[in-house]
């Protein structure tokens, strides 16, 4: 398995946000248009709406700078402007939100600009709304969504189109993990990959290359992106900054190949993260907890914090279950922390806890 892969599966959020290459001289232009007079940020503007496919995601935000109240008012406008367009390729979610702020736009001008669709756009989520919480019938809601929607601008029938198609997506891929295949696969509980990669390595499962899996894995855990990433979460976490130096050591432990350091500091750091969002939510360890049966136990093992504790509420179920039954373990765990395992300098080891402390940071977020 190639270097190249590990890094499309670490770099995957943009991976799969932007459509096609990157245009790298245009996006640096865009880059130091933004920055400069208000001229050029309108011309900066005007460049990401028309070439947004082939812009890395960073170009979101942007945008969503120049619709700030703290930017001229000829900038906010050129974006209004760009928004009432017959066609506007950016994403839905982009879209609304860009949209809202500016309908809330303290220059009257500028809401004049977007209030026309911004009162179509409520007026269709009131509709729906409508339908859901008052049960109307559906021949009536039907009747009235036709005739919005044949009075929406384009973008915003396209937009609706592609929620319908997101959603059957989401149903496909509902059905592929309630797959008891993909429910005794090694690695379901990888939560921060982005769906399409989770679906790669169950596809490669299914085709008997867990090998290749492993070891991509590894890869993986060597890739800057990917360790650039994992900083970044632990930055934005409720980790104690303490904590998140003595993580860092282990990955530079790890980096170093040297495993024998890196893994017991892992499985210690990762039982202590626990714990913090245990005491966060008020369970404290040695005190007594009401379990799901209704019994009364004092806490002092991570096993009972993770199945019978508030925070198991919290905790995705194939992430419990894998770090239960194969890290929490007298194989892994308890002999290597206890002293009585002393061969288990092994990299696989390493990158897998390194894996398992990011996929519960996103649990946990």
């Amino acid at each position: 398995m190639s270097e190249n892969n590990a890094e499309k599966i670490a770099d995957s959020e943009r991976f799969i946000i932007t459509k096609g290459e990157v245009n790298t001289n245009l996006w640096n232009d865009i880059l130091k248009k933004s920055k400069g007079t208000n001229h050029e940020k309108i011309s900066a503007c005007q460049l990401i709406f028309q070439n947004y496919e082939s812009l890395p995601i960073e170009a979101d935000e942007i945008l969503k700078e120049f619709v700030s109240p703290v930017q001229p008012e000829d900038v906010r406008r050129a974006v209004g402007l760009e928004l009432t367009k017959e066609r506007v390729h950016i994403p839905a979610g982009l879209y609304f939100e860009l949209l809202e702020i500016l309908a809330k736009d303290p220059c009257p001008e500028i809401r004049k600009i977007v209030e026309s669709k911004y009162a179509q756009l409520t007026d269709l989520t009131r509709i729906i709304m409508q339908a859901t919480q008052n049960f109307v019938k559906v021949t009536d809601f039907a009747k009235e969504l036709g005739k919005i929607v044949q009075e929406t601008i384009e973008p915003i029938t396209r937009m609706l189109k592609e929620f319908l198609e997101i959603s059957q997506k989401i149903y496909e891929i509902s059905k592929v993990f309630e797959e008891p295949e993909f429910k005794a696969f090694e690695y379901n509980w990888l939560i921060f990959l982005p769906i399409p990669s989770m679906l790669k390595l169950y596809k490669m499962h299914k085709n008997g290359k867990d090998e290749e899996i492993k070891q991509l894995l590894i890869q993986v855990c060597r890739a800057e992106e990917f360790l650039l990433n994992l900083n970044e979460e632990m930055k934005n976490s409720n980790i104690s900054p303490m904590r998140i130096a003595i993580i860092k050591d282990a990955i530079d432990a790890h980096i170093s190949k040297k495993y024998t350091l890196s893994i017991p500091v892992l499985l210690a750091q990762i039982e202590g993260i626990l714990w913090d969002y245990a005491e966060k939510m008020g369970i404290e360890y040695g005190a007594d907890i009401i379990t799901r049966n209704g019994k009364e136990k004092e806490i002092r093992s991570v096993k009972l914090l993770l199945k019978e504790s508030k925070l198991a509420e919290l905790m995705f179920e194939h992430l419990v279950n894998y770090y239960l039954n194969s890290i929490y373990t007298k194989e892994f765990r308890h002999g290597i922390l206890h002293g009585r395992i002393l061969d288990y300098g092994i990299e696989e080891k390493s990158a897998t806890l390194i894996l398992l402390l990011r996929a519960i940071l996103n649990n946990l977020k």
